[in-house]
């Protein structure tokens, strides 16, 4: 997006912008830059990701919740700076004037404003090739996630392999959970946090694909389950239980809502997984596990629906469902011992940047990432 021109933001920030890295509905762009100057001169030179976003102005900006958690993290767990996004200056716009291909892309919304955050860089986790890396950087991430959720109160209500990241520092490699669009702050409800569905339609749970209840945190454990699926398994290949059906994970954006409600529902309950790539077999038992224990959960479901009817029947009253867990089967502690079956410990995390297999062709990578955006 206009590469080669200069944007002045506040505080004395001009960068030059690159290329576009992704752009949604017209309403974010997000782009590579490099700053050329700034008020901390060991940033001066530094490719940076700059990303423009037209949203609600009552939504608490996505800067803000990171910074919260940034915040905690440094007085309750400091580890979890590392795994979270880091983020060099926010700004609100209300008068910037973009060059006119830029206006193209971010063409304003009357009940909508600018806002653009320049952070730091990160890798996507699509990059990890060996696959003790990759489930170091996975769990990390998800212990992440756990970590906002109970600690911050932060839901991040997008978890896709767009926003599962990695980088390095000082020669050891930390998973990142990024892009808090959609997340949620539980203290501070913004007016757009109502039951409008989130997420990536491939990695969406199966309850949202519907009319979307409100988002719970297993919903998002169940996306982390289609990213693992993802980043382990054939994309193009049929599924195991149904090779007659020609549909593949990689067309899963294409399809509709309804469609995609059934085809996720048949995965889950049958097991029935594209085969793992090779040198990820590892990954198996834990994909089985999770989804086994959405499987037992629904089947729980279905059963209290029953037991209700038949008791409003006899005019007696049994205990409420605890729909946040399916009944207890989906936790964080049961979806932790699940990616333990990975056998990587969590915080032995190793530098990886020599021992990643460069021989997988580029095209299929992109084609892959073309067929998950939304």
């Amino acid at each position: 997006m206009c590469p080669g021109y200069d944007v002045e933001l506040a505080d004395g920030w001009i960068l030059a912008l690159g290329k576009i890295i992704t752009s949604r509905q017209s309403r974010t762009v997000v782009i590579h830059a490099t700053i050329t100057s700034c008020r901390r001169p060991e940033l001066n030179g530094q490719t940076v990701v700059v990303k423009w976003s037209w949203v609600s102005p009552g939504r608490i900006s996505e800067a803000d919740i990171i910074a919260s958690a940034r915040r905690l993290a440094e007085e309750d767990c400091p580890r979890m700076l590392l795994r979270l996004p880091e983020i060099y200056h926010s700004q609100r716009c209300d008068g910037l004037v973009l060059p006119c291909r830029c206006q193209e892309i971010l063409h304003e919304n009357s009940d909508r404003i600018l806002r653009v955050m320049i952070e730091k860089e990160l890798i996507s986790i699509r990059k990890l090739r060996n696959p003790d890396m990759l489930a170091q950087a996975f769990k990390a991430i998800f212990e992440c996630y756990r970590w906002l959720y109970e600690k911050a109160h932060i839901m991040h209500r997008d978890i896709s392999v767009a926003n599962l990241m990695f980088h390095e520092v000082d020669g050891k490699m930390y998973g990142v959970l990024n892009d808090f669009d959609h997340a949620l702050d539980f203290g501070k409800k913004s007016v757009s946090a109502s039951k409008q569905r989130t997420g990536t339609k491939p990695f969406m749970a199966i309850d949202l694909l519907l009319e979307p209840p409100e988002h719970l945190y297993r919903h998002d454990l169940e996306s982390f389950l289609y990213v693992l699926v993802f980043l382990t398994c054939e994309t193009k290949q049929p599924f195991l239980k149904h090779p007659e059906d020609k549909t593949t994970l990689q067309q899963w954006a294409e399809l509709a809502m309804l469609d995609l409600y059934y085809r996720k529902n048949a995965a889950i309950t049958e097991g029935a997984f594209p085969p793992c790539k090779h040198g990820f077999e590892g990954f198996k038992a834990s994909i089985e596990y999770i989804a086994d224990l959405f499987t037992l959960g629904f089947g729980k479901r279905i059963m209290h629906g029953a037991e209700v009817r038949m008791a409003t029947r006899q005019g007696i009253s049994v205990p409420d469902f605890d729909d946040e867990t399916l009944g207890g089967m989906v936790t964080f502690d049961e979806f932790a011992a699940c990616l333990d079956r990975l056998m990587v410990p969590l915080g032995n995390e190793k530098g990886g940047g020599n021992e990643q297999d460069e021989e997988e062709e580029s095209g299929d990578e992109e084609e892959e990432e073309a067929a998950v955006r939304l």
